[in-house]
């Protein structure tokens, strides 16, 4: 079997308001303007047996940045090539010249599509090919940018109230009002509901540390790149210092940081996306190395649409690091891409059970969404 074609499309989807149940504007520290509408790009991957896969990540930059990187880089290499080779694939987009640079990143959306092949033609559900599923759903984190204080206690007490345990908002501008708003969460959500705050690496270290000082009594279950990447000794300083637990995500993508933040002792977590690292195989790398060291996982969120969640659930359902819930906007999008939404039930993904990715994409609403039609 050979991959004989490659199409991309750039898909845009609104994010349901708040005051209409969902989440628009969605901003963290690092954006200006809320996100309310997530744009993504779907990959099909057509191969020589009629056999087609599908991918997805977010468009790097642009969508005429995608185009480019498929037309000039990806396809001379892939074209040509065994959907069942993804090994030999990834590593002709190893960076070795360029190693600060992750161009297997580049390939993430075609790498899942790969996987989705495999499954079609062996007629077998991707978390088999993966060695099988240690649980059948996968608990949800619903992500919450930052919003006013009135506004942040209503959306936890509706949350809460759709069966949702856990809530992943974000933070990083103001410690004053960060820290107030943790206490109103945990006002709103008692004792008993899970908050991890993101950060976006948008404070110094004694920012950090005041920040973390002051929430101690409100019971985080954690907080995620409080300060910027490559502080691995800073980050070992806050969590001597601090009851509450600190994770990274930012800090995973860059080739070697995951291991070296291990053996530093100075995370309690790490938050990850398959996206960032050049797909499900190397997801499965580097929760390998967490699973060794005793690492508890989460999986990170990109405004992901049907297909890459689909992935997500798939590879992370079969890999024992990943025992946090997963961050999730899914369940406040307007729409998605496929001909059936992945099901959610009191407050849990359920995997989906077809072969591949165990999902069909709707070409007529592929192309109605289409940013270019």
């Amino acid at each position: 079997m050979k991959i004989n074609q490659i199409e991309i499309t750039t898909v845009e989807i609104p994010v349901i308001p708040f005051q209409d149940g969902g989440i628009a504007p969605y901003r963290g520290s690092q954006d200006k303007i809320g996100t309310t509408k997530a744009r993504s790009t779907i990959f099909k991957v057509s191969t020589d047996q009629g056999i087609t896969g599908w991918g997805e990540m977010n468009p790097i930059i642009s969508h005429q940045i995608m185009e480019t990187l498929l037309e000039e880089y990806i396809k001379p290499i892939v074209i040509g090539m065994d959907p069942f080779n993804i090994k030999e694939m990834l590593n002709q987009f190893s960076p070795v010249y360029n190693p600060q640079l992750n161009t297997k990143a580049f390939l993430t959306g075609i790498e899942v599509a790969c996987w989705d092949i495999i499954g079609k033609s062996l007629n077998k559900p991707l978390y088999q090919l993966l060695g099988g599923r240690l649980r059948d759903k996968i608990e949800i984190a619903y992500a919450l940018g930052i919003m006013g204080l009135e506004e942040t206690k209503d959306k936890v007490i509706q949350v809460k109230e759709a069966g949702f345990k856990t809530l992943k908002t974000k933070g990083g501008e103001n410690i004053v009002f960060d820290v107030a708003r943790v206490k109103a969460m945990r006002a709103a959500g008692g004792p008993d509901f899970e908050i991890r705050v993101d950060m976006n690496q948008g404070y110094d270290t004694p920012q950090a540390l005041r920040y973390l000082k002051q929430v101690e009594q409100y019971d985080l279950q954690y907080i995620e790149q409080p300060i910027k990447v490559n502080k691995l000794k800073d980050l070992r300083s806050l969590r001597e210092r601090t009851a509450t637990p600190i994770g990274i995500n930012e800090d995973c993508y860059i080739p070697n940081n995951l291991l070296e933040a291990i053996k530093s002792d100075c995370i309690d977590i790490a938050i990850i996306d398959f996206e960032p690292l050049g797909g499900i195989s190397e997801l499965m790398r580097l929760a390998s190395i967490a699973e060794e060291a005793d690492l508890p996982l989460a999986h990170h969120c990109g405004w992901d649409m049907g297909v890459k969640l689909a992935a997500i659930l798939h590879a992370t359902s079969t890999m024992p690091a990943f025992t946090y819930p997963m961050d999730s906007t899914y369940q406040a999008h307007g729409d998605d891409v496929l001909q059936e939404r992945v099901q959610i039930k009191d407050g849990f993904y359920l995997i989906p059970n077809g072969p591949g990715l165990g999902v069909e994409v709707d070409q007529d609403k592929l192309r109605f969404l289409d940013i270019n039609r």
